[in-house]
């Protein structure tokens, strides 16, 4: 599989644009690319219907929850979607935990425990990413 086949989905609230770049960029150095939306959706591009497309062409989806994305119905509409097409789901938790995350989006829906990481074991994704890339 080449890097050209092995996409990468970034999900993000707008006041974490800057982490998600830096997520996305830890992914690209892994040799899959990535679909980050303030990088790849022009002003006044159909920007619905170029998620839903990019979701559909990603393998993954990685969701970053802080604070302020967990209550971004966009971030929640994109794993929902990811879900929908069985791609992988991985929830990256910043500055929130578990029971905030569970509190501020309702739930954790279809996050299961196994699927949520903390940033800071980031680099544990980053390791099995590489192996799911080269095979």
């Amino acid at each position: 599989m080449t890097a050209e086949e092995y996409k990468v989905f970034v999900s993000h609230g707008k006041p974490d644009t800057w982490l998600a770049g830096q997520i996305a960029q830890l992914i690209r150095d892994c040799g899959a690319t990535t679909f980050l939306d303030e990088a790849d959706i022009a002003k006044g591009d159909n920007f619905k219907q170029i998620i839903h497309q990019e979701i559909a062409r990603s393998k993954e989806l990685i969701a970053l929850f802080t604070p302020w994305s967990a209550q971004r119905f966009w971030v929640w509409v994109e794993v929902g979607a990811a879900w929908g097409q069985e791609k992988r789901i991985v929830a990256v938790l910043y500055g929130i935990s578990v029971p905030e995350l569970e509190k501020l989006g309702g739930s954790k829906a279809i996050l299961e425990d196994i699927n949520i990481l903390e940033l800071n074991d980031f680099d544990t994704y980053i390791k099995e990413l590489r192996r799911r890339v080269k095979a």
